[in-house]
């Protein structure tokens, strides 16, 4: 491309860049740019500057001293150039640079690019090393590509490097020029110098780690399920098993207890693994660990109830007895687990009060309110267990109550109108069963009509869990939607539905599997068929069990502050940098 082409190119870019800004979804951007943009929009990164954090990166490092000559060796050629050679960690922390002339050296210097800086894409935003880290491939920015508009005037080309053992990615090579010397061959060079590294270090690997990797590739050679090599000092998935992120030193301890050769070991609620002790004579190298695949349901065991079902309990105890508020994240299912115990329910939907205008809706409760001649009888649908429930249920009313009636969406309501629905219900004769429904972030309380409301009632809250807390019963929900399509679900699929926060919750996995069954083949779905925003949650740390709680929190605090980070600092009693850094970390 020549130059003029080339600045037309970032002209149009930068264009693009503002209407993303502005809150469109441009159409012409590439898939995995807009997922990046997004990504960067959500970790909280400011598009209009950001200072990149220092890091104490260690320069001496293993894949330094190897990589280091080869990136030189190419130094020589790329002299007067134009260019900058760089290497990270794996973290993208910048290990080692090269600028081919003074004046790019100035310019690199001012944004950054040099020793000890990292280019995390959750802390920088959408760049050639943090974007290629994160989504282990190479990746071309090209100026205005780049989400923060400080790197407009440069592209970055990277490619993550792998240790050919491990697999693991251990760092990254980056190319960097102006932008309107924006070349395609860059990633060809990015690609050689990968190729020449990754050889290297497969080169100075030691005799016991070569040995892990030819049990691994014999392995794989055997058969295509999930295949797990683990050593003291190594950890060699293929990419389904490298999906379940397995902890090494954990698994190690537990491979190390196990009474005897060819044990099963439960890496989870569906998966088991087969595993077989490697040897170099008489002493223990490692282990061989071979996943069930596809990855089939199993019986539900039997400590403490799965949280829908804790949830399902109290609802199953209130209902018919006293008013009672359901409450969650959107797309939880509040409202098909009311309709399980009460199919014929009437329900009125606040989200239809603006549309409908206040006396119409009061109207249809009044309606909805009149004493009926007999009782709404138990019906067939939902599971056995919930028709059984709402058969009892049911069977308790008085002769001249109507159908339950469900308000949903209660959260919506102004002050005015939940005044007028609590005077409605106030003068009911003799009211059916009543039931409300609240879309509210978790651990958030209702606003102040809805909570007037609910106090007039002494409703009793129920809450639903969102799906991100219920990791454990993904793979029952998964496979039970799945069945209706006659498929079933691979490993490698199974670790990403675990890991995809699910902000849509149960709306959205079936959406999702509902999609990813349209693609499948041989029938059963692989991590490919699914969408490209549950395959990028592979590469997320899981958070701990106290993580989440900290993350619901603040979730919260930023729905109750309006957004305002300040104010959430100051309620939570942190600093604004640490805020920030939790939002990164928790991806909030």
């Amino acid at each position: 491309m020549g130059p003029d082409g080339a600045v037309c190119e970032v002209a149009m870019t930068a264009s693009t860049w503002e209407r993303f800004q502005s809150g469109d979804d441009p159409a012409e951007l590439r898939p995995e740019l807009l997922s990046s943009w997004r990504r960067s929009r959500w970790n909280g990164v400011d598009p209009e500057h950001v200072d990149v954090p220092f890091t104490d990166a260690d320069p001496d490092t293993r894949l330094a001293r190897i990589a280091v000559p080869i990136l030189a060796r190419m130094a020589e050629l790329l002299t007067g150039d134009g260019s900058c050679l760089a290497l990270s960690d794996e973290r993208g922390a910048v290990l080692w640079r090269w600028v081919s002339e003074p004046s790019l050296r100035t310019t690199l210097d001012d944004l950054s690019v040099s020793e000890g800086f990292c280019f995390d894409e959750e802390f920088i935003g959408t760049n050639g090393l943090g974007t290629a880290l994160e989504t282990g491939r190479i990746a071309m920015v090209r100026g205005s590509e780049h989400f923060v508009q400080r790197f407009h005037h440069v592209t970055c080309v990277a490619a993550p490097i792998r240790h050919p053992v491990t697999r693991r990615t251990v760092g990254a090579v980056n190319v960097t020029c102006r932008a309107e010397h924006t070349n395609p061959l860059l990633a060809v060079v990015v690609r050689t110098l990968v190729e020449e590294i990754q050889a290297a270090l497969w080169q100075a690997a030691s005799a016991r780690e070569r040995m892990l990797l030819d049990a691994f590739l014999a392995a794989r050679r055997r058969g295509p399920g999930p295949v797990v090599i683990i050593g003291e000092d190594v950890l060699i998935t293929d990419a389904a098993a490298a999906a379940l992120d397995l902890d090494h030193r954990d698994l190690w301890d537990e491979v190390r207890e196990l009474p005897a050769e060819g044990a099963t070991l439960q890496l989870g609620a569906q998966v088991n693994a087969q595993v077989s002790v490697l040897r170099d004579g008489p002493t223990t190298t490692g282990a061989l660990l071979t996943l069930a695949d596809p990855a089939t349901p199993r019986a539900r065991s039997t400590g403490a109830p799965d949280p829908w079902t804790a949830a399902a309990e109290r609802v199953a105890a209130l209902v018919g007895r006293e008013s009672v508020a359901v409450r969650g994240e959107p797309g939880v299912g509040k409202l098909t687990l009311l309709r399980g115990f009460w199919p014929d329910a009437v329900v009125l939907d606040a989200a239809t009060l603006p549309v409908d205008g206040l006396r119409t809706w009061v109207g249809g409760l009044r309606a909805a309110l009149a004493p009926a001649a007999t009782a709404a009888t138990a019906a067939t649908a939902g599971t056995a267990a919930t028709a059984a429930t709402a058969r009892n249920v049911l069977s308790a009313l008085p002769p001249e109550s109507g159908p339950p009636v469900v308000l949903a969406h209660v959260e919506l309501l102004d002050a005015r109108s939940a005044r007028a629905i609590a005077a409605e219900l106030d003068r009911a004769p003799s009211p059916p069963p009543l039931a409300l429904t609240l879309t509210l972030p978790d651990g958030a309380g209702p606003p102040e009509p809805a909570a007037l409301l609910l106090d007039r009632l002494g409703a009793a809250t129920v809450g639903v869990p969102p799906l991100r807390r219920r990791a454990e019963a993904i793979a029952t929900l998964a496979q039970d939607l799945l069945s209706r399509q006659r498929l079933t679900l691979a490993v490698d699929a199974l670790a990403a539905l675990r890991r995809h926060p699910w902000p849509g919750n149960l709306r959205e996995l079936t959406r999702v599997l509902r999609d990813a069954g349209r693609r499948a083949r041989g029938g059963v779905v692989q991590a490919t068929d699914l969408p490209s925003e549950v395959m990028e949650s592979v590469t997320r740390r899981t958070l701990t069990p106290l993580e989440r709680a900290e993350a619901s929190v603040i979730a919260a605090a930023l729905q109750e502050h309006r957004g305002n980070k300040s104010a959430v600092a100051k309620e939570l009693g942190i600093s604004r940098t640490a805020l920030y850094a939790k939002l990164r970390g928790y991806r909030i």
